[in-house]
């Protein structure tokens, strides 16, 4: 099976949309596969994945700015 980038857009999604509905607010340990306890090895620099707001981004993409 090839992987293209939209599965790759879509396991994000997937990772981002679960990660908002089971995570608790603040540092507090997550039920998810890639937690190590109360790190994120998802976390991308001060975000977790459900801050990383990729609907709104995909929407937008290939939009110029005005």
């Amino acid at each position: 099976m090839k992987i293209n980038r939209e599965d790759v857009v879509q396991a994000a999604l997937t990772v981002e949309r679960w990660c908002k509905k089971n995570r608790e607010s603040g540092l507090s340990e997550c039920d998810c596969p890639f937690a190590f306890g109360m790190a994120c090895s998802l976390q991308y620099f001060n975000a977790f994945p459900d801050e990383w707001n990729l609907e709104e981004h995909l929407r937008t993409r290939g939009l110029k700015d005005e």
